[in-house]
């Protein structure tokens, strides 16, 4: 019994270090568990098929979780970039000027890159250390940037009905997006998860086991002081066992890299 209780107390903590992943469903969604997750899926810019910001003479347009075609024609910003890149999710485009055109005044050159393709789309969740909550970054795995870094988002939920897109660092493609549609979303239910009936059970399992076990052996067999613990003698040696394990494991699984008492009485 008492070794089935050590059994059954690993599987759930390993069960509930599982749960605390982020798993990836879609280049939209992630979810934490069945009750939980974010889904950016409903992102869309109030103009044009982009969110864009610029620094130094560097853009970068986002189209959200979805790929679309970017036309350079279809903003302001861009002067010198009429192509079209098909199939995007991100693009970055660098500004550079040229000495002198046939005009006689400087010209505006614009390399415009897609860095970012939805389908490739990873989640990744922390902690933050100062406000406790959880905040998610979309990162890019097949980056076809110059600099060989992954393109990266910040989600940072927001109140307000908006969308901003915000450059965090040009040399490694680091942006943050605002916005309400980003925020971590709830589904309310009223019955347990599979994890928690599971942990319910152990642990009832464990108080009838040490306290009615200690019971009996007090009224039935008459131990007094540690000897109430039910299968004591196992309790006692569990950290030997699981130190005596952890070196066979590492030597390989040879049958004689622990030298107990035990190994030397089967010899």
């Amino acid at each position: 019994m008492a070794k089935i209780l050590y059994i059954l107390t690993i599987i759930c903590c390993f069960s509930l270090n599982n749960a605390a992943k982020c798993i990836n469903q879609d280049p939209c969604t992630c979810k934490l568990d069945d009750y939980t997750w974010v889904d950016i899926g409903k992102i869309r810019p109030s103009e044009g098929n982009f969110f864009q910001d610029g620094l130094n003479g560097v853009l970068y347009f986002f189209s959200g979780c979805n790929n679309t075609d970017f036309n350079g024609k279809d903003y302001k910003g861009l002067f010198g970039f009429n192509k079209t890149i098909t199939g995007v999710s991100l693009v970055k485009c660098i500004s550079s000027i040229v000495p002198l055109n046939v005009t006689g005044y400087p010209a505006i050159n614009e390399t415009c890159t897609a860095i970012g393709d939805a389908k490739h789309i990873e989640f990744n969740w922390n902690e933050n250390p100062t406000t406790h909550e959880t905040e998610f970054d979309i990162v890019y795995m097949n980056t076809t940037a110059t600099n060989n870094s992954l393109p990266s988002i910040r989600l940072i939920c927001d109140s307000v009905n908006r969308t901003d897109l915000k450059i965090l660092s040009t040399d490694t493609d680091a942006l943050v997006l605002y916005s309400s549609q980003v925020c971590l979303q709830h589904m309310e239910h009223e019955s347990m998860s599979g994890g928690a009936i599971f942990c319910t059970i152990l642990f009832v399992t464990a108080f009838v086991y040490f306290i009615g076990g200690a019971l009996i052996m007090y009224f039935m067999r008459g131990a007094r002081g540690a000897e109430v613990i039910p299968n004591f003698d196992f309790w006692v040696a569990l950290p030997g066992l699981m130190k005596d394990g952890m070196i066979f494991i590492l030597s390989g699984c040879r049958p004689f890299a622990v030298s107990t008492a035990e190994t030397y009485d089967r010899i």
